[in-house]
């Protein structure tokens, strides 16, 4: 789903995000990444602070 916002939102995803994101198992980590993913300007802006 982090992925679809993404791309619904017309951000460019790079292949390494489309990596890292299906293989995170850490489900609060997916629902922080999602909830940034609303706010992002750039795929990278789900992994700021880390």
């Amino acid at each position: 789903m982090i992925l679809r916002i993404l791309g619904w939102r017309d951000i460019p995803v790079p292949e390494s995000v489309r990596e890292r994101v299906p293989a995170c198992p850490d489900l609060d980590l997916l629902e922080l990444w999602a909830e940034r993913a609303v706010r992002a300007t750039t795929a990278e802006d789900l992994f700021a602070g880390e």
